[in-house]
C-alpha cells in the first residue's frame, strides 16, 4: 500500500459513516461501510462480525444534531445517560449501561483523558464540545482485558478532525445565541502524498444559567467560557515507517454555586488547564508489524471563592482555594501477525499516575502485558479472545480477559455473545486523601455478559441486546464520616437496549433508542443513583429539499433515581434546521428544549429553558 494510501486509509477509518448510531444513514462524506477501531486491537473489524456492541458516531451525526456539549449527544445512544450539575461547565458524568464515569475509559485520539485529580479517576464531560469531533465509538461492557482500570462499563473512544480531501482545507463555524452564547472554531487540515496534518481551534463563551435550579429562588447566571486547541498528523518516512502524533490543549473558567454557608456573593469560579500528549511510531518488517508509542496528560484545576466563617469568626467573609493537580506518563508496544488460523496481536504498557490536591498527594504505577487472537473461524463465525495481566505498584498482579462470538447465519444477520472481566483500582483521592482516603482499599472487580441480535435490510434494521455487568467490592463513602470503605455482596446492572433505523424515503429517515436499566446498589439495595429505569430518543431526519435538511428529537426519561428517592420522569424534544447555501456553507437553527419542559437530571440542578441558536459552517 503507497504512502498516501495510507493516509487516506486512516483519515477515511476514523471518519466513516457506519449508520448504526441510531440517528443517521446515507451521509454524503466517504463510507467505507465496515469498519471500527475500538472493539479489538490492531486490524480493523467489520461492525457486521463484531462480537461485542459498538455504537458509532460521525461528524454528519453530530452537526445534524446541532448538539453543543458532547455528552448531551451521547445521552441519545441506547445504554447511554448522563448527570449534570447544571449548563455548560457544570460537571458532567456518562453513564454506559448504569455504571457512572468512574467506570468508564475515555480516550481523545488515543490519550487516556481521565482526570487522575479528582475523586475518583474519570472523565468531566460538562466542557467537551462538538467542534473539533469528528468520530466517536462507544465500547460496552468491562474492557479491562483491552484497557486495563477503570474499563468496568466501557470506554468512549474519540477522534478529533481529520483530513478527508487533498491539498489544504479549512473550514470555520460560527454561532450565537441564548443566555448570550457565541460560538467560533476554525478547523485547518492537509492531505499529502506522505501524509495528513489537522488543527480545530475552538472557543466558546456563555453567560449561562444558574446550576442551582431556578425554581429554588436562585437566580444568580453561572457563566462559562473555554478555549481548546487540537492537533493531528502523520508522515510516512518510507513505505515501511510511518510516524505521528495527537496533542490538545483546553482552558476554561465555570462559575458554580455556593459551597458550605452561604455569603450572598455569587464568585465561586472553577478554573482548569489541561493538555495531552501523543507521539507514535509504525515498523512494518514484513512477517510482523509494531507500533510504539508515548503520552502525557496534564490538567490543574482550582477552586475558589469565599464563604461565611460560622467557627473562629462568626459573620466575617473568609476567601478559598482549592488547587488540583494531576498528571499520567505512558509507554506502549503493540504488535500484530497472521498465524495460520487466527490474527494475533500483542503488547505491553506501562504507565504512572499523580494527583496532589494541595495537602496530600500520591502516586502509583501498572505495567500490562496482553494478547488477543481473532479467529476467523468460517464466512459465519468470528472469535475473539483477549488475556491480559496487569501489575499494579500496590496491589500486585491483576489477570483480566475476554471473549466474544459473532455468529452470522446469514449476511444480514448478527448474532452476538460475549462475556468480560474487568477491575478498578482505587483512585488515589480514595485511598491518600487526607480527610476521606483509605490506604486499605483494594481493587474493585467485575464480570459483565450480553447477547444481542442485530438483522441488517435494504433500508435500515434492528437491533436487541441483553446485558448485565456485576461488581464486588464496591467502594463507597456512607454518610456521616464519608470516608471511603469496601462495600460487601455484589452491586449489578442489567437491562435491555433495542434500537432501530429506517430509511422511510429517499429524503426521511427515521430512528429509535430504548434503553430498560435496573440496578441495585449492594450497600444500600437501592436503585445506582442517576440511572433511569426506562430511557427513550426518537429522531425524525428530513431532507426537505436538496439544501434544506431538519431533524427533530424528542427523549423521554423515567424511573430515575437520585440517592434513594425517585425523581419527576421528563420528555425534552430538540429541533435542528440546516440550508445549504453552496457546496460549501449552510445556516442552521437549532433549538433545545422545544416545548419548554421544566425537568431535573439531579436534584437541586437547573437545566436550560427553551434556546434558540443561530449558525454558520463553511469550508474552503
Amino acid at each position: 500500500m503507497k504512502p498516501s494510501q495510507r493516509a487516506a486509509l486512516f483519515t477515511a477509518t476514523a471518519l466513516t459513516t457506519l449508520g448504526l448510531s441510531g440517528t443517521a444513514f446515507a451521509q454524503d462524506a466517504v463510507d467505507l461501510g465496515t469498519l471500527t477501531l475500538s472493539a479489538n486491537r490492531g486490524e480493523s473489524t467489520e461492525l457486521a462480525r463484531s462480537g461485542v456492541t459498538v455504537e458509532v458516531v460521525t461528524k454528519d451525526d453530530l452537526e445534524q444534531s446541532g448538539e453543543t456539549l458532547l455528552a448531551d449527544y451521547l445521552a441519545r445512544l441506547p445504554g447511554v445517560s448522563l448527570t449534570s450539575n447544571g449548563g455548560i461547565g457544570g460537571t458532567s458524568s456518562v453513564f454506559i449501561r448504569g455504571l457512572p464515569g468512574k467506570y468508564v475509559g475515555v480516550y481523545v485520539d488515543g490519550i487516556d483523558v481521565t482526570d487522575t485529580s479528582g475523586p475518583q479517576i474519570q472523565y468531566d464531560f460538562g466542557m467537551l464540545t462538538t467542534a473539533d469531533v469528528s468520530r466517536i465509538e462507544v465500547l460496552k461492557g468491562s474492557q479491562s482485558a483491552l484497557y486495563g482500570s477503570e474499563a468496568i462499563g466501557g470506554v468512549i473512544n474519540i477522534t478529533t478532525n481529520r483530513a478527508t480531501e487533498e491539498g489544504l482545507n479549512q473550514s470555520v463555524a460560527a454561532e450565537f445565541g441564548s443566555y448570550n452564547t457565541a460560538k467560533l472554531s476554525y478547523n485547518l487540515s492537509y492531505l499529502g502524498e506522505r501524509g495528513s496534518f489537522a488543527s480545530t481551534l475552538s472557543r466558546i463563551t456563555t453567560d449561562g444559567y444558574s446550576a442551582a435550579d431556578e425554581d429554588d429562588g436562585n437566580t444568580e447566571e453561572d457563566g462559562h467560557e473555554a478555549t481548546r486547541l487540537s492537533l493531528s498528523g502523520d508522515y510516512a518516512l518510507t513505505d515501511d515507517v510511518t510516524v505521528g502524533g495527537a496533542a490538545f490543549w483546553q482552558k476554561r473558567d465555570s462559575d458554580y454555586d455556593e459551597l458550605g454557608p452561604m455569603d450572598g456573593t455569587p464568585d465561586e469560579l472553577s478554573e482548569s488547564e489541561e493538555y495531552g500528549l501523543r507521539a507514535f511510531a509504525r515498523l512494518e518488517t514484513g512477517a510482523v508489524s509494531h507500533e510504539v508509542s508515548a503520552q502525557y496528560y496534564d490538567i490543574d484545576r482550582k477552586l475558589s471563592g469565599t464563604y461565611v466563617d460560622t467557627y473562629y469568626s462568626p459573620g466575617s467573609i473568609i476567601p478559598f482555594e482549592y488547587p488540583y493537580e494531576g498528571h499520567r506518563w505512558g509507554l506502549a508496544y503493540e504488535g500484530q501477525t497472521e498465524l495460520s488460523a487466527a490474527t494475533l496481536t500483542f503488547g505491553a504498557d506501562a504507565t504512572r499516575e499523580y494527583f496532589d490536591n494541595g495537602s496530600d498527594d500520591g502516586e502509583q504505577d501498572t505495567l500490562g502485558l496482553w494478547a488477543q487472537a481473532d479467529w476467523h473461524l468460517s464466512d459465519q463465525i468470528e472469535l475473539v479472545t483477549v488475556l491480559r495481566h496487569d501489575d499494579h505498584s500496590d496491589y500486585g498482579g491483576k489477570t483480566t480477559g475476554r471473549v466474544s462470538l459473532a455468529y452470522l447465519p446469514n449476511p444480514d444477520l448478527t448474532l452476538r455473545a460475549s462475556v468480560g472481566t474487568g477491575f478498578r483500582a482505587p483512585s488515589l483521592y480514595e485511598r491518600y486523601d487526607g480527610w476521606s482516603g483509605n490506604e486499605e482499599l483494594t481493587p474493585e472487580t467485575s464480570v459483565s455478559y450480553e447477547l444481542g441480535a442485530e438483522q441488517r435490510f435494504g433500508s435500515g434494521y434492528v437491533a436487541a441486546t441483553l446485558f448485565r455487568t456485576e461488581i464486588t467490592d464496591l467502594i463507597t463513602a456512607p454518610a456521616p464520616a464519608y470516608v471511603y470503605v469496601q462495600s460487601e455482596g455484589t452491586s449489578w446492572t442489567q437491562g435491555l437496549e433495542l434500537k432501530a433505523g429506517v430509511e422511510v424515503t429517499d429524503r426521511i429517515n427515521l430512528g429509535a433508542a430504548y434503553t430498560w436499566t435496573d440496578s441495585e446498589d449492594a450497600e444500600t439495595g437501592a436503585p445506582i443513583a442517576g440511572v433511569p429505569l426506562r430511557g427513550t430518543a426518537l429522531t425524525l431526519d428530513s431532507r426537505i429539499s436538496d439544501a434544506f435538511r431538519g431533524a427533530f428529537t424528542v427523549r423521554h426519561i423515567s424511573g430515575l433515581h437520585d440517592a434513594s428517592y425517585a425523581m419527576d420522569d421528563y420528555t425534552v424534544a430538540d429541533m435542528n434546521l440546516r440550508y445549504a447555501l453552496s457546496d460549501q456553507a449552510e445556516l442552521y437553527l437549532r433549538v433545545e428544549n422545544l416545548f419548554d419542559e421544566d425537568y431535573q437530571v439531579v436534584t437541586g440542578y437547573g437545566t436550560s429553558d427553551r434556546a434558540a441558536y443561530f449558525g454558520v459552517r463553511a469550508r474552503f
